[in-house]
């Protein structure tokens, strides 16, 4: 196993500098599935992500953004009354589409991007998704839902708000994962989203009447995967999907603001494209790859046929960097070749897109530039 390097050391070898890791170090424990979605279902309606998609209700304008290599962009709805651009009570952080659900990039005969939101009132409304039916060329529409985790409330099913930052979103299958900033990875079931009614409260109202913030849909969490206890605890900040790998795999990576010990970590886990989840023995998945880098401020990542793609934030006001970079190479940094505020990458193979997403209020878009283009 090979230790930590002091963080001056790692600045003396030169930016990007990587030390390998024991992978096996990286553990996360599988939990049962949740068995209050059962007792759910007997209770309120399930949807399907298409049957959402037909019930958008707000507007993604297309945005050509000061990208390198741009493809395409969108921003989001900011009408009277409404305005997911520039509100202080929503911040996106986390983005997936239907090319991690699918190797087709179809999902239920639509294309889709996720987007995950976190609460930044601290009033406890937790995250939210942004379903976005992206199906129609040139057009786009969303609808927000919320992420619920179910549990027993004196012996009746409920749901509470899911309490995380949400730094990052993939989707395998039905299957939804978000990061947990500081316990591992949350998982949610898109075969199981409930329609609800529309009220100001959260969970069970009464043995007919569930509410979710005003919100007409929620999706379950389903079950977690808690990380292993390390001597400096990872920061669980963002996670993609890596489709070129054999079996597919995950890339899961922290965030580091200042210079720290150890540097930020970046692990892979192997995922079952069967069951749609990690790679177990006796309920532990364990990482099949592991490193420290010297990269500040990593918001999002991704590898492409061993390749990665890294996105560093600058501020509110700077653009951010795009990081390429093969292990055992010297890294490349595409200063200034995503806009200001960049968060989680997400690839679609199917057109060579890679996507990030913005979030300080006045400026947010979420768009794609295309990968095969960067050095």
């Amino acid at each position: 196993m090979k230790s930590y390097l002091p963080w001056s050391s790692l600045l003396l070898a030169g930016f990007a500098s990587a030390v390998q890791l024991d992978a096996s170090q990286f553990k996360l424990t599988e939990s049962t599935y949740n068995t209050n979605i059962a007792k759910l279902d007997a209770i309120l309606p399930i949807v399907t992500v298409a049957e959402v998609l037909t019930d958008t209700n707000h507007a993604n304008p297309t945005k050509t953004v000061a990208a390198s290599n741009f493809l395409s962009g969108y921003t989001w709805e900011a009408v009277t009354g409404y305005d997911d651009v520039s509100t202080d009570k929503w911040y996106p952080q986390g983005i997936t589409t239907s090319a991690d659900a699918l190797d087709t990039g179809i999902y239920e005969n639509k294309k889709v991007i996720l987007v995950d939101w976190y609460d930044h009132t601290g009033l406890g409304k937790g995250v939210r998704v942004s379903f976005i039916d992206r199906t129609t060329s040139g057009a786009a529409s969303y609808r927000n839902a919320l992420l619920v985790e179910p549990f027993t409330d004196a012996g009746n099913p409920s749901f509470r708000a899911v309490q995380v930052h949400g730094g990052g979103l993939m989707w395998y299958g039905n299957n939804l994962y978000l990061v947990d900033t500081n316990n591992g990875i949350r998982v949610f079931d898109l075969d199981h989203i409930y329609k609800v009614s529309i009220g100001e409260g959260i969970g069970r109202q009464s043995s007919t009447v569930y509410e979710a913030f005003n919100y007409a849909y929620v999706v379950p969490q389903s079950r977690t995967y808690k990380a292993s206890a390390l001597a400096t605890p990872m920061r669980w900040s963002f996670i993609s999907l890596d489709r070129t790998t054999t079996p597919d795999s995950i890339v899961v990576g922290e965030y580091a603001a200042d210079a720290t010990v150890p540097a930020p970590r970046m692990i892979r886990f192997g995922i079952d494209a069967t069951t749609r989840l990690l790679f177990t023995t006796s309920s532990v998945a364990t990482a099949t790859w592991a490193y420290q880098l010297d990269i500040l401020r990593m918001q999002g990542a991704t590898s492409i046929n061993g390749k990665f793609f890294i996105s560093r934030s600058n501020g509110a006001s700077t653009n951010g960097d795009l990081v390429t970079w093969v292990p055992g190479n010297t890294a490349t940094i595409h200063t200034g070749a995503f806009t200001p505020g960049c968060e989680d990458l997400s690839y679609n193979h199917n057109a060579d897109e890679l996507w990030t997403l913005t979030e300080h209020p006045g400026g947010r878009t979420f768009f794609a530039v295309k990968a095969g283009s960067f050095s």
